[in-house]
């Protein structure tokens, strides 16, 4: 059964110059409108103009909708009522810019919609937050279809190996400098025609917790390293919810490069259901981390062609699995000499690969560790460079089907191993120079 609605305007807080009322339409059962939304009705509030002042969204006695044509920018305070469904018309988005904030808190009963006015992966740009306030905040949100292939103006990720656009339903961080921030919890981001989530450069993900990742044509979520740690082990990154399982299109979290800046950050990588992807679409990449980076039990990295991790000289690797869940480095694919390897320059007591699974790496030196007496060298796991120091301990490991050296110790490096395992590599161990006695 369907009844008329009328529209007052007047109960709520919009700016008349940035919002058009249409009236007039019929209240329809949840679920019969574009993408199967939760609440369609016959009143629609357009929004088309810069949000410039404090300013609320709500559905009100009227159960108004609200639609977004065009980018939007919010230089303002923008709050989001629970319940409210926000669509947005081809390529349309909100960007947050540096002086304004989105705090879109909705519940559990009453969750806040951001979806496409056609119901196609991909219809809508999706939701940017180049603002650094606390006040940003996605929780109790169900956001689909966005992730046009449309970035928003001038976003893109900029690193060794190279460009990557920065096209998801929701982007946090900026390449013209300064920090962006966004809490995330309890949402879910669904059918994005890209990534669900790409936080570059100086972003920041306070409370990001058990959010769900379903249905997106790409990965769930590109982030930097220096924030990879902010993803709980909570969360679902593979479609495979209880209730409606839809796996994504590579359901890999990608890591890109962190900017230097940020390397120096001590963080813990958690176990995801699904691996860690490291320089996916990057290939030839050394990521180098210069802070603490510990790695839980069964966390898994996969690693693009010819790329590679690099602990500094002011950094430590703390991996330390179980025998029931180990530590798994390996290629993308996997291939012997697929993925360059593990490169530890660092000093650090700390440094530790314990019950990990290091394979198909190997495949050609890290710059400048071809500076040695004994020419080029490749291998999955190196301990110094042929200008540098480095210090490790590799217990309970196996070390396999590498193009070179399992492992390969310079001149000025420690290492000290027990009960681990070499198979299917070029060489097992090699020295540039005999090792010191114990």
């Amino acid at each position: 059964m369907t009844r008329s609605l009328s529209c007052l305007p007047h109960l709520l807080p919009f700016a008349v110059a940035s919002v058009l009322v249409a009236c007039g339409g019929e209240e329809q059962d949840p679920g019969d409108g574009p993408g199967d939304d939760p609440s369609t009705s016959g009143c629609v509030r357009t929004i088309s103009n810069a949000q410039t002042s404090t300013t609320a969204w709500a559905p009100g006695e009227e159960r108004c909708s609200y639609e977004v044509t065009g980018v939007v920018e919010v230089r303002g305070a923008l709050t989001i009522a629970p319940g409210t469904v926000v669509r947005f018309g081809p390529d349309a988005g909100l960007l947050v810019t540096a002086t304004g904030s989105l705090n879109a808190v909705g519940t559990e009963a009453a969750p806040i919609t951001f979806t496409g006015r056609t119901p196609t992966p991909g219809f809508w740009r999706g939701l940017a937050f180049k603002s650094n306030t606390p006040e940003n905040a996605l929780e109790h949100v169900v956001i689909s279809y966005a992730g046009s292939e449309q970035s928003f103006c001038c976003d893109f990720f900029y690193g060794p190996g190279g460009r990557l656009e920065a096209r998801a339903s929701v982007v946090v961080g900026s390449n013209q400098g300064g920090t962006s921030q966004v809490r995330i919890a309890h949402t879910t981001v669904e059918k994005s025609g890209t990534q669900g989530l790409f936080a570059f450069n100086k972003a920041r993900l306070p409370g990001f917790s058990r959010n769900l990742f379903r249905g997106n044509l790409g990965a769930p979520a590109i982030v930097s390293l220096s924030i990879a740690g902010a993803l709980d082990g909570a969360s679902i990154y593979s479609g495979n919810s209880p209730t409606q399982p839809e796996a994504n299109g590579d359901n890999v979290v990608h890591l890109i490069a962190a900017p230097e800046a940020d390397t120096a950050t001590a963080q813990t990588l958690r176990k995801l259901d699904v691996p860690y992807g490291v320089s996916t679409g990057l290939p030839d990449t050394t990521v180098e981390y210069a802070g603490e980076l510990t790695l839980e039990p069964g966390v898994r990295l996969q690693f693009e062609a010819e790329s590679g991790l690099r602990i500094t000289e002011t950094g430590s690797l703390v991996a330390r699995g179980t025998a029931e869940a180990p530590i798994v480095f390996t290629g993308r694919t996997e291939t012997p000499g697929y993925w360059k390897g593990i490169s530890i320059l660092s000093m650090d007591p700390d440094n530790v690969l314990a019950h990990a699974r290091v394979s198909h790496g190997g495949s050609d030196p890290f710059c400048c560790d071809y500076f040695t007496s004994t020419g080029d060298i490749r291998a999955s796991i190196s301990v110094g460079s042929g200008t540098g120091r480095g210090r490790l301990q590799l217990s309970d490991s196996l070390v396999s089907q590498g193009a070179g050296w399992g492992v390969f110790v310079f001149k000025n490096a420690t290492f000290t191993q027990s009960a681990n395992t070499y198979d299917g590599n070029t060489g097992t161990v090699g020295y540039e120079a005999p090792p010191f006695a114990p």
